[in-house]
């Protein structure tokens, strides 16, 4: 099994990384990719760009874009997918964690996901500058219900062992592209972004591609009203960030906190959803 044979590497890293972490493999049209996180025993290439377990925590962090290094494996290599059909990145490991008594899952239950695609020329993704305006948002999936403290973020069920499902654009234009995923974990205080991409050969009968108005950068995409908090008993900062139709009338279990704050929300970070 894909995940077992792995299982003798990652074991070392556990004591290290089980509150963080990145997408251990993919299934992309009905095959699996291992991912990029061990690249030294890693002989085989990746669609996955390397990435480590420490987050991103700054918005003018230029591995904002793709993780830090983000540059692509020796063997890259690219993963077709039919434009419209979804790939699922896997958080989980078969190895038990000491720590958390279960299956090492992504660390964190709280915050955001988010996705982006980058078209790139015709000769590949390698050499493609990841700070430039090339991206565009493809999917998001926040709080569901409730509120920012006690609510239901849609993280929740990575954190608890659920595969994360990514939809792609049926109208996309064939090409090559960087996809690129995102958890934003608000638990911990400081905002932390754990960002991984991944190369694809997009194929397919659509011919849209987003204009040069809809693309951003990382970093820049994201305003740095993420980066500001309110204290909370003992000091740490907390965020929150609305999605949907969840409310913030009840009142968190902090204090500290003016009515002003409390009905303040950031929106989900970044543009809209592209819609082809």
């Amino acid at each position: 099994m894909l995940l077992c044979a792995l299982a003798s590497a990652f074991a070392s890293l556990l004591a290290l990384v089980t509150a963080h972490g990145g997408a251990m493999h993919y299934i992309i049209d009905g095959e699996v990719y291992t991912g990029n996180w061990d690249d030294l025993n890693n002989t085989d290439g990746s669609i996955q760009r390397q990435w480590n377990w420490g987050a991103v925590s700054k918005l003018d962090d230029p591995y904002l874009a793709c993780g830090n290094n983000g540059v692509p494996h020796a063997n890259s290599y690219y993963a077709p997918i039919v434009a419209g059909n979804t790939i699922t990145a896997n958080y989980s490991f078969d190895t038990v964690s000491e720590s958390l008594g279960r299956p090492w899952t992504f660390g964190h239950p709280y915050g955001p996901m988010l996705a982006y695609m980058a078209a790139c020329p015709e000769e590949g993704c390698e050499s493609v500058d990841l700070n430039a305006p090339i991206w565009f948002k493809v999917w998001e999936a926040g709080l569901l219900s409730g509120t920012w403290a006690k609510g239901y973020w849609a993280m929740k069920d990575v954190f608890e062992g659920a595969e994360l499902d990514i939809s792609t654009p049926t109208s996309l234009k064939p090409g090559k592209y960087i996809l690129r995923h995102e958890m934003l974990n608000l638990q911990t205080g400081p905002a932390q972004w754990f960002p991984n991409c991944i190369q694809l050969e997009v194929s397919g009968s659509g011919d849209s591609l987003p204009s040069t108005g809809e693309l951003v950068a990382f970093p820049g995409a994201y305003d740095k009203d993420l980066e500001k908090s309110f204290t909370i008993s003992g000091g740490s900062p907390w965020f929150y960030v609305t999605h949907g139709s969840e409310t913030v009338s009840q009142t968190p279990p902090v204090l500290l906190i003016t009515v002003t704050d409390l009905v303040k929300a950031y929106p989900m970070p970044g543009p809209a959803v592209w819609q082809g």
